[in-house]
């Protein structure tokens, strides 16, 4: 259901809105397979960038390799899709076992994987075209291994728990850092549990081994990756960076928190990215009175007890998706004249891996999960008040459901974007090439990624980047930065003529030769003047109505 929308042609139709980061997205899981098809490994690109390159780590380079074969049979698109609807079942399938494990009620885990499936949040994330996001289904398998290994402390069991934890740190960092917080609260409960009971050697000799085995097999997998990750975001030719600076500007100013919207159902958007940026993306913490309402009839029962620490947990999840300092209803709380810290801040400041997050409403999603434990501790205990399980589960599921659908902040059915790249670009030779306008926002640009699919020659541009240093210093294109920027439809009196032939050599000297103009990200006057100038300068050698093609290797005038 969540997938319908693309099932009319999977190939070139992609879930997410085309304002957003799936044309990134897709660009990625092409260059992956690009990478591998020409003997190498995604870690550095020559196709962006242009004239140099760089360092880049496709965010979502797991799910990239995982579905390559069905990118050899199908393309990017559909391993994007497939890896979107794989990732969506395992949730289901994670979700299920972990609360069959915890409660050993099967009608409540099962409600248990159609709660975390269909949560809000991950809806928002498909939405926006964000496709590591969803890789949200190892998390409640890395927890499942985890119980497991200190219920019965063998090393073949830490083995298997440190194989869970790092595909699941692989898949999504982020998620990585929610085992290891839920790792940390295990060894607590552990140690509490056994400082009530009488010394055993034996037994803290096995629970040792078994850890030393699990975190020795997670670091052997995960540790190569996240130097190498950590090693292209360090590198001085990075693509893409996560500097201190940028990341905290992004986590107060752009990706906020707003405690209300953990809770207000309906279309509540707060930040609201379009009216504040203009942006398409959506901030969804939605938790849904489907879940928690519920969940909380749990303490009612016997097995309150029992669900004491996934209470602790959505709690804790709750708390740090919050991010430094309290936000509600669009507004920061202020006390002292300050904003009201929260305990993310210290965490931020005080540990490396908190220093890198820009993004703490994805605790959201370790909240949806002990949400999802708990309404399946209600299942189990509805027989004991004469209320059937199945028709329990099937009551919070139906309402789970439609609240997430229809009722809840999400967008549903999910927008699709068509991915069809011009014929025209498979003309194109050898080259670089300038896609126009150069001053289109950053996420409108990103839509230009996808032609490189067809022309597989460098471009200047990042993924999410503005206008490169490059483009600006040379004259040529300065220029028509210029052009572009005019509020006049005509040309200037007088065009510096020697100057934009010295800098459209260099340009050629670095290895570009075509221009492509989109008409249709121009107003008529920007259009006018810029293809006006480089009629003067270039050639034109195509032209579809919508594209028009020009060839920089021609002398100026010709």
């Amino acid at each position: 259901m969540i997938c319908a929308p693309v099932l009319a042609d999977p190939t070139h139709l992609a879930l997410g809105h085309p304002g957003n980061d799936v044309w990134n997205h897709v660009w990625g899981y092409w260059w992956t397979a690009w990478a591998v098809a020409h003997g190498g490994l995604p870690l550095h690109t020559v196709l962006l960038g242009w004239p140099n390159g760089g360092s880049l780590w496709f965010i979502d380079i797991f799910n990239g390799i995982a579905t390559l074969p069905i990118q050899w049979i199908g393309g990017p698109v559909g391993a994007y899709n497939a890896g979107i609807w794989l990732n969506l079942v395992l949730c289901g399938v994670g979700a299920y076992a972990l609360a069959r494990k915890v409660t050993e009620s099967t009608e409540g885990a099962v409600l248990a994987g159609v709660a975390y499936m269909t949560a809000p949040h991950l809806l928002a994330q498909m939405y926006n075209g964000i496709s590591e996001t969803v890789s949200a289904g190892w998390l409640p398998l890395a927890i499942l291994a985890m119980l497991n290994a200190s219920e019965d402390p063998t090393p073949r069991k830490g083995a298997i728990a440190g194989l869970a934890v790092a595909v699941n740190a692989v898949a999504n960092w982020y998620y990585g850092l929610f085992s290891g917080i839920v790792l940390i609260g295990l060894l607590v409960g552990a140690a509490l549990r056994e400082g009530r009971r009488r010394f055993k050697l034996r037994r803290w000799k096995a629970a040792a081994v078994m850890v030393v085995v699990a975190g020795g097999v997670a670091a052997a997998i995960a540790a190569v990756p996240f130097g190498l990750f950590a090693q292209s975001m360090g590198a001085a030719d990075a693509l893409v960076t996560r500097d201190p600076g940028f990341v905290w500007m992004t986590l107060v100013m752009h990706n906020m928190t707003d405690a209300l919207a953990l809770v207000h159902p309906g279309k509540y958007y707060s930040p609201d990215l379009k009216v504040a940026f203009g942006e398409d993306l959506i901030v969804v913490v939605y938790l849904g009175a489907a879940l928690w309402l519920p969940a909380f009839l749990v303490f009612l029962t016997p097995l309150a007890r029992q669900a004491e620490p996934w209470a602790l947990l959505l709690g804790l999840f709750v708390l740090l998706s919050l991010g430094p300092f309290l936000f509600v209803d669009g507004h920061y709380v202020q006390v002292a004249g300050g904003w009201l810290p929260l305990p993310f801040l210290a965490l931020f400041e005080w540990f490396p891996m908190f220093s890198r997050i820009s993004h703490a409403y994805r605790f959201t999603v370790g909240s949806t999960l002990a949400l999802a434990v708990l309404v399946a501790f209600v299942v189990k205990v509805g027989p004991r008040y004469g209320l059937a399980a199945r028709w329990v589960a099937l009551a919070i599921g139906g309402a789970r459901i439609v609240e997430a659908f229809f009722l809840s902040p999400a967008v549903f059915p999910l927008p699709v974007s068509l991915v069809s790249v011009p014929a025209i670009y498979a003309t194109l030779g050898a080259g670089a090439v300038i896609d126009l306008p150069i001053t289109m926002p950053v996420l409108a640009r990103s839509k230009l990624l996808v032609n490189q699919i067809i022309h597989q020659q460098p471009v200047p541009f990042g993924l999410n980047d503005p206008v490169p240093r490059y483009l600006h210093e040379n004259h040529y294109t300065h220029y028509i930065v210029a052009l572009e920027r005019r509020s006049t439809m005509f040309l200037p009196p007088e065009i510096p003529v020697i100057d934009l032939a010295a800098a459209k050599q260099n340009l050629l000297d670095h290895g570009a030769r075509w221009i492509v103009v989109h008409r249709d990200s121009y107003t008529a006057d920007q259009y006018i003047r810029v293809a006006h100038f480089l009629d003067l300068t270039a050639q034109a050698v195509g032209d579809d109505g919508t594209v028009r093609v020009y060839d920089l290797s021609f002398p100026l005038g010709e």
